[in-house]
């Protein structure tokens, strides 16, 4: 049974109800944090708090168009910063931090790196491919389940999501990139390991964060995301690198909204790439035999 997307609008409200509690869950964390005397008040933080949020809400009613519609781009940066911002502050409160990009001076760019800096590199590296194969694998999934008997998507992601646009679709996938993985991944399996649950926990959790929402793909096809957010879990909990979980995510949406992939080369491609570099952290066991 075919359900109509424009009858749907799933994505999009989840987005919106997900966000407000969110923006709860933020205001609370915000003022009952800790702070030493002499320190700024807690209504201080608040104030980019109510920034974004009415910056979203000014989006969603159209007041930075001519045409009174939704620039359905402004209000996902927005919404962007309120995610990361929440994710941050879970980690603070449990004593957690993430391996956030480091940039490298250029002159340190070119320099010879040790044996041990290439196998920390190709750890990196290895994250980043082989999770950009489990993405693809993931889509490839959601397309054979969806020929199983039950309700399933009739029309295409981007217009579930509410934003059928280039520019609003690409914006729209940085942001997913970093909610599902900064927040549905990292900070669930952290806090969760934090906390002394056994890893099934903390890969089960974040696997049903990660399909719950997609539940407007269908019956069935929401189950391909089972798979990818115990991969996404058990990835970060081995390597603890979280930002080649968010750019493998990113890239595959950025090239799948601007040129579509071709899944199955894509998919050998990635796990070879993989397979190389996991091969080249082997260096890194042997620098300290």
């Amino acid at each position: 049974m075919d359900v109509p997307v424009s009858a749907l609008r799933v994505e999009e409200i989840g987005r919106l109800a997900g966000l407000a509690g969110a923006a709860l869950w933020l205001l609370w964390l915000i003022t009952t944090r800790p702070r030493p005397d002499g320190t700024e008040t807690w209504w201080r933080r608040v104030v980019p708090l109510v920034g974004a949020l009415t910056v979203i809400a000014a989006d969603e009613a159209g007041e930075f168009t001519a045409n009174n519609s939704s620039t359905q781009m402004a209000g996902h940066l927005a919404e962007l910063v309120i995610w990361v911002w929440l994710c941050v502050e879970i980690a603070a409160r449990w004593g957690l931090s993430f391996p956030f990009v480091i940039l490298s001076r250029p002159t340190q760019l070119f320099r010879r790196r040790s044996k041990v800096e290439r196998a920390a590199r190709a750890k990196g590296e290895m994250v980043f491919f082989a999770y950009a194969a489990a993405v693809c694998a993931a889509v490839l999934l959601v397309d054979v389940l969806k020929r199983l008997p039950g309700p399933v998507l009739e029309g295409d992601q981007a217009t579930a999501a509410g934003v059928p646009d280039l520019g609003p679709l690409l914006v729209h996938g940085i942001w997913s990139a970093f909610v599902e993985e900064l927040l549905a991944t990292a900070v669930v399996v952290a806090v969760l390991t934090a906390a002394r649950r056994p890893l099934w926990e903390g890969l089960v959790v974040a696997a049903l964060m990660r399909t719950l929402p997609h539940a407007y793909l269908g019956l069935w096809p929401m189950f391909a995301m089972l798979p990818l957010g115990i991969a996404a879990g058990w990835l970060y909990h081995r390597y603890r690198r979280v930002i080649p979980l968010i750019l493998a995510h990113a890239t595959f949406n950025t090239f799948n909204a601007l040129f579509g992939v071709p899944l199955l080369p894509v998919l050998a491609l990635m796990l070879t790439a993989a397979i190389w570099a996991w091969w080249e952290t082997r260096a890194d066991d042997k620098a300290h035999v």
